[in-house]
């Protein structure tokens, strides 16, 4: 009774012993996430009192929303990787060696789930999917709410200094020579849009992946990229970006002819980037429920230098296949005009802040070690 009751005190030790122990071992996992969060929504509530601004509501439909998006992903795609993972090995064993695999499908297969289908990777999940989509929810909350407590100001700073950075030229026009045509305009277009269901997929992975200390670690520091870079930087350094520049600037726009240029490969073949361009815009100017303008610093640079960091703790090829996805996501957010390129360049350096500061605190305080390989 004694080793049972040990066992079920380390986390992954077993799906069906002791299930309140394990369950408890994930909540203790992630209780600097827990907090991290919890600090960030009690920030929210505190400023909607203070200053009235009801678009600073933490919690609504959208936190609803992308938690069933996560669970479900979250589910479905390890449960299913696992269940194919098995049977192929399975299959292929009872093929090479038929007299040591006949008749035992049922067991193996639950060996195979005590170890990799653990209560303590379930609750984790599910965890991991309800703390993500309250801070994404917060955040959007705190984005609403940028120009109302910064009016965007920084576009003409930030296109000038994109330009000194750039020996004088526009990022865009360099970029406009090898991407400019309308067939690379259409594959950079849709290329960026896998940004946004990569969300849902890496939270999946990361909600059981293995690694313990390197789990933590991507947890912590996307929980402040969303804090530090996407909103407490994104409101001292307000700016509406390259798309939106003649609309918040006093002065010539530059991006005139990007701009342009875009609208007229839309014209042929319906660029997905305009039109959610235009969705933020009606929802700033009050005509749309679309709401949520912020450039510096690019959180849609910053996600994937993360992606890339913890997948190199995993496999170095899929590390470098994300290096190439972020080099994607800086070339399309310049060339479709979300961003002045010193936006993704900050969120580089920030990222990389993060992930180094995130790295000491979890080897000072690292999470229990799992049993079992998890």
């Amino acid at each position: 009774m004694k080793e049972a009751v040990a066992e079920a005190r380390v986390p992954g030790s077993s799906a069906m012993t002791h299930p309140v122990a394990e369950m408890s071992a994930s909540l203790r996992e992630h209780r600097p996430l827990i907090l991290l969060v919890a600090a960030f929504v009690g920030a929210c509530l505190l400023l909607r009192w203070a200053s009235g601004y009801e678009v600073l509501r933490p919690i609504d439909r959208l936190t609803v929303l992308l938690w069933m998006r996560f669970t479900l992903v979250g589910l479905a795609l390890p449960l299913g990787y696992h269940l194919v993972y098995f049977h192929i090995a399975f299959f292929i064993g009872l093929i090479r060696d038929p007299e040591s695999y006949s008749g035992t499908l049922t067991r193996r297969f639950g060996e195979y789930r005590r170890e990799h289908i653990t209560v303590f990777r379930v609750a984790g999940l599910l965890l991991n999917a309800t703390i993500i989509a309250v801070l994404i929810s917060t955040f959007w909350a705190f984005k609403r709410a940028i120009p109302l407590f910064h009016p965007y100001s920084l576009d003409p700073f930030f296109m000038h200094l994109d330009a000194a950075v750039h020996l004088g030229r526009q990022p865009w026009t360099l970029l406009r020579p090898l991407f400019g045509s309308p067939q690379a305009t259409v594959v950079i277009d849709k290329l960026y849009y896998l940004w946004f269901p990569s969300i849902s997929i890496i939270i999946a992975w990361q909600g059981w992946y293995g690694n313990r200390e390197a789990r933590l670690q991507f947890l912590l520091s996307y929980a402040l990229a969303w804090i530090v870079l996407g909103t407490l930087m994104a409101t001292v350094l307000s700016s509406a970006g390259p798309c939106y520049y003649g609309g918040v600037a006093a002065e010539p726009n530059p991006f005139a002819p990007l701009m342009a240029g875009l609208y007229e490969i839309d014209s042929i073949t319906p660029l997905r980037a305009l039109r959610v361009q235009e969705w933020l815009w009606n929802g700033y100017l009050g005509l749309g429920h679309f709401q949520g303008i912020s450039a510096m610093p690019s959180m849609h640079v910053a996600l994937p230098v993360l992606y890339a960091l913890v997948s190199f703790k995993a496999n170095r090829w899929l590390g470098w296949l994300f290096v190439a996805f972020t080099v994607v996501i800086l070339v399309g957010s310049v060339h479709l005009g979300w961003h002045y390129a010193i936006d993704g360049y900050v969120s580089i350096a920030g990222m990389l802040g993060i992930w180094g500061a995130v790295g000491w605190f979890v080897r000072r305080h690292p999470p229990a070690k799992p049993h079992s390989p998890q």
